[in-house]
């Protein structure tokens, strides 16, 4: 069970969120079992990369459209996805992660993204990009989560997939802490722009777009890599 935070709004948020988008999908659980083969693992990390590569352009975009005093919140996110002051950025530590996995940069870059994860990615940042900022936000309550998911990947990997090595798990290592920085910038931002109903729903718009991204993200890899023969 997730935690709690000290907001009514968020908890309602995200008690919604477990409604819709359960944490028990059966890629999820067949992953955390060991029981997926490293070409598997390659199809869903190159996949995966798709999403990841878009995040510092959907939070760039979300950025230039906050009000002035949330800005200075969200560069210190900006500045992690991307990479700052000689920290390589997120999409680039997903590919030493990839390395691990016996795929090359281009391999990655390159690779087959699965039609569903494209369309639902691509509209992720058009939605960034042309919907109201809340709706951005609102989507990125999802990295609230994010720590609890990742100490689960990392016992996989040290439990089942032992080619993944300290530096291979480091993109998981990071996440399982600038997501609870993540998960408290928003958090602050939702409680501080949240003042009415119009308000509240954008947020919910967002957020539930998110949780559905991932749905059809785990979905289109589960079929692709495990009930496509």
């Amino acid at each position: 069970m997730q935690a709690e935070t000290e907001s009514d709004f968020v908890n309602q948020l995200l008690y919604e969120g477990r409604q819709r988008y359960p944490e028990d999908h059966l890629w999820t659980t067949i992953f955390l079992n060991g029981e997926l083969s490293k070409e598997q693992l390659q199809k869903w990390a190159i996949n995966r990369y798709y999403f990841h590569n878009s995040i510092p352009n959907k939070d760039a975009a979300i950025l230039s459209k906050l009000p002035k005093d949330a800005r200075t919140l969200w560069i210190e996110k900006l500045g992690e996805e991307a990479g700052d002051s000689g920290h390589p950025s997120h999409p680039d530590l997903w590919i030493r992660f990839c390395e691990d996995l016996g795929l090359s940069r281009n391999d990655v870059i390159d690779g087959e993204v699965y039609a569903p994860v494209k369309i639902t990615v691509d509209a992720y940042t058009y939605g960034a990009r042309n919907e109201d900022w809340r709706w951005g936000a609102g989507a990125s309550l999802t990295e609230f989560t994010v720590p609890a998911k990742m100490a689960k990947y990392i016992k996989a990997f040290n439990e089942h997939y032992s080619y993944i090595t300290e530096e291979g798990r480091f993109f998981f290592d990071e996440h399982a802490e600038a997501d609870e920085r993540h998960g408290k910038i928003i958090i602050d931002i939702l409680n501080n722009y949240s003042e009415n109903d119009v308000y509240k729903e954008e947020f919910r718009k967002g957020y539930f777009f998110k949780l559905d991204l991932h749905r059809v993200m785990l979905d289109s890899i589960h079929y692709e890599t495990v009930l496509k023969k």
